[in-house]
């Protein structure tokens, strides 16, 4: 997730009175929650099916003010923003005897709408787990029947984790990184910022993009991809990209963090396209279920506030439980204690409540440490098997009820009874 997404989240968590994790528990049972495979099959199934699209007509144009949130809609979708469903209620009646299939961009507010509906004697409703942005991240091949219905009006194309991979093995195509130079030769003075670089990409950092796009004519004609941390500014790359001409441009879809958090840290594919990785793992959802169910003397750190690791935080979307076998540390010499006398090849599991990179810019409401730096501590005092969770225990809690295949990222979590 983000940065900006995130703040986005944070607030619209703040102004709901129900936890967002709680409508996770009526999946199934008010509503029916399905993945997007699913979807295509019910789609072909049901003639008169209606796709109501949540999001605000931005989001649904594809002309928000946030161009992170430009992500394309469903075609033959109505716009019904959550914040206004109250007031087009009498409208949605039409469809009160037909099946809905409800869609956001995380599937927050499609839970929420969902739940709504149900409760208001709405009898066929289906929740999209992930929205739209599972949409854009799965391959093409993967998605059946998005060749059909998916549509965007951005100029470029969105490109998920494993068709970047395919990409990024010709080397016909070029690749291009807009992050800041300091972050591309992974010297940046935010830890969380130094994960690595596509090998062969060009860095032509956002802030001179403007002045270098004369340099990059040469590949006018050649395929293109253009990546970043917060995918906002790719998206603004590639717009100025095809404002100037070049004919086949694609964004990373959700960043560089995305891409690499898609594939184990020990994959072929980490080792073959990605260079200069710090000295721990970066893991994402499914590397962490495998590491906590397949891994002897695993020492797992949570390095949330006490009040959260406790489910006792005063904002309760910070209550997750958290991961089995879990220990609290409030800070990093704690955990250097505890790991004291222990062998260098111990595996280690570290991680805090979002994303390592979010958390190292302190926003607003958020308690989080930041993690990384104790990764890159503990690899400098000889640890070699040190791992982390890069986007932290909310998006895992999100992964397990959104991604299919992540499922299982539930069986690792304990003590979130009544939470989702």
């Amino acid at each position: 997730m983000k940065q900006s997404s995130l703040a986005a989240l944070l607030f619209s968590l703040t102004c709901f009175t129900a936890r967002a994790q709680q409508l996770w528990r009526y999946d199934n049972a008010n509503f029916k929650a399905i993945y997007f495979k699913e979807a295509c099959d019910l789609i072909a199934k049901t003639p008169d099916l209606v796709l109501l699209d949540v999001r605000s007509p931005g989001e649904y144009a594809d002309t928000s003010q946030s161009i992170e949130s430009r992500i394309g809609r469903l075609k033959g979708s109505i716009n019904v923003s959550i914040d206004s469903v109250q007031k087009h209620y009498t409208d949605l009646l039409a469809y009160k005897n037909r099946t809905i299939l409800v869609y956001c961009s995380h599937s927050f507010r499609s839970r929420r709408v969902s739940k709504l509906l149900a409760d208001s004697g709405f009898t066929h409703i289906y929740s999209l787990n992930g929205g739209m942005t599972e949409i854009d991240r799965e391959p093409d091949a993967a998605f059946p029947c998005k060749a059909s219905l998916y549509t965007t009006s951005v100029p470029y194309k969105l490109m998920g984790p494993e068709d970047a991979a395919i990409f990024a093995r010709n080397p016909n195509n070029v690749v291009i990184d807009v992050r800041p130079a300091a972050q591309f030769k992974g010297i940046d003075s935010v830890e969380a910022k130094n994960i690595g670089r596509i090998k062969g990409a060009i860095n032509v950092p956002k802030a001179n993009f403007d002045q270098s796009i004369p340099g990059l004519e040469k590949y006018k004609d050649k395929p293109i991809l253009v990546y970043d941390l917060s995918v906002s500014d790719a998206m603004t790359a590639a717009s100025k990209l095809k404002a100037a001409g070049f004919k086949n441009v694609a964004v990373l879809f959700d960043g560089f963090d995305t891409f690499l958090l898609n594939f184990l840290s020990s994959s072929d594919i980490r080792k073959e396209l990605v260079t200069a990785a710090p000295a721990y793992h970066l893991t994402g959802v499914q590397e962490a279920v495998d590491l906590v169910n397949n891994s002897p003397g695993l020492v797992i750190a949570d390095m949330r506030p006490k009040d959260e690791f406790q489910n006792k935080s005063k904002q309760d979307f910070y209550n997750l439980g958290h991961i089995k076998n879990a220990v609290n540390f409030t800070d990093a010499q704690q955990l250097e204690e505890y790991l004291k006398g222990k062998p260098k090849n111990t595996p280690v599991l570290v991680y805090g409540t979002w994303s390592a990179a979010a958390a190292a810019q302190q926003m607003n409401n958020m308690q989080d440490i930041d993690v990384a730096p104790i990764c890159k501590r503990l690899s400098s005092e000889g640890y070699t098997n040190v791992h982390l969770l890069f986007n932290g225990l909310f998006w895992t809690v999100w992964a397990s009820a959104n991604v299919d295949g992540q499922q299982d990222a539930k069986t690792i979590l304990t003590d979130h009874e009544g939470l989702y």
